[in-house]
């Protein structure tokens, strides 16, 4: 299954185009995972494994690309990725991608790479909490 998102949300009754909702956390916009689930008619576990695969493959793409100085490999990834992260309106994982796609499509290695590095502080940290939202909530006994 592959996941597709077309545009962010936008904050209701905004007229104005560039007005997102804001992010719940740092990482993602929990809200979005509940959207998926209703939309995707999936479990969230079969929902974040297909995000997590996605983006590992991305990122990997990313990081082969950047190392062999092949830029337009490392934008296609990086648009790619965007998707993704678009989806879950994961705002530090989009910047870095941003920057990789903008940087490798203007030929400039040296703004890719700054990009990656930040790539490889936020997607570890995103990639953690998707996979915490995956587990099943314990519930506490009740005697």
């Amino acid at each position: 299954m592959t996941l597709v998102a077309r545009t962010a949300p936008r904050i209701p009754g905004s007229r104005s185009s560039g007005a997102y909702a804001v992010s719940v956390d740092g990482e993602l916009d929990l809200r979005r995972l509940t959207e998926l689930q209703q939309l995707l008619g999936s479990e969230l576990p079969v929902i974040v494994a297909t995000l997590v695969d996605e983006l590992t493959r991305a990122v990997a793409e990313i990081e082969a690309g950047i190392a062999a100085a092949d830029l337009e490999a490392a934008a296609l990834a990086a648009h790619a990725a965007r998707n993704s992260a678009l989806m879950l309106d994961a705002k530090p994982m989009l910047d870095s991608l941003r920057e990789i796609e903008s940087g490798a499509r203007a030929e400039n290695l040296a703004v890719a790479r700054a990009g990656l590095e930040l790539l490889r502080s936020a997607w570890p940290a995103l990639r953690r909490r998707l996979e915490a939202e995956a587990q099943p909530r314990q519930r506490p006994h009740s005697e």
